[in-house]
């Protein structure tokens, strides 16, 4: 399979979640066309690109040490996504690394990571936090940005801020995910 091939099976897929087990499978099985999935989630906007995006997500979960060698092109292009499920693949994407990240153990992840990098990924977070979107995204973007506070103190500060003044609007499953957040950041010391 090469590039092209991959557009065609991603502009034929289903949306199902079978369909895009089976085209993560093939990428898995040959890593050289993970750039390109990259590339082509990231290219289009379109429908395809949304698939990709999706695919992604799922080679995450397993094989998240493939992102660290591609973390520019992927960070510094997260704020261009504009369809709700792409954003809701790439949020569940950001808080795996920002899980990494977090990782007392190192990973390709952790020792690539630039500072450019986490500061696109954080404004990402933040925006989908703040912005207009699903609950599931919040709550994907609210757990990475709490993830990333443990080293970098000032945003558990924000999160704080945030949490606090949507609740009252917000979904009964933002508010249950917030009030875990909020425990978790009040349980760190000098939090």
């Amino acid at each position: 399979m090469n590039k092209y091939s991959l557009i065609k099976e991603l502009s034929n897929l289903d949306n199902s979640r079978e369909g895009r087990k089976k085209i993560a499978k093939a990428v898995m099985k040959d890593q050289t066309l993970f750039q390109s999935l990259i590339e082509i989630a990231f290219d289009y906007d379109n429908q395809v690109s949304v698939n990709a995006i999706g695919v992604l997500e799922l080679i995450a979960e397993q094989k998240l040490d493939w992102f660290a060698y591609n973390l520019s092109y992927f960070t510094s292009n997260l704020t261009h996504l504009k369809d709700e499920n792409a954003i809701k693949s790439a949020s569940k994407i950001c808080n795996l690394i920002a899980q990494e990240y977090n990782s007392k153990f190192d990973s390709p992840i952790k020792l690539i990571m630039t500072y450019e990098q986490l500061s696109e990924l954080i404004e990402a977070c933040f925006d989908w936090l703040l912005k207009d979107n699903k609950v599931s995204v919040k709550n994907q973007a609210m757990e990475a940005l709490f993830h990333i506070g443990k080293k970098i103190k000032w945003i558990h500060y924000e999160v704080k801020l945030i949490l606090d003044k949507y609740k009252p609007v917000e979904s009964p499953g933002y508010v249950s995910k917030a009030n875990k957040i909020l425990e978790s950041i009040a349980k760190i010391p000098s939090a």
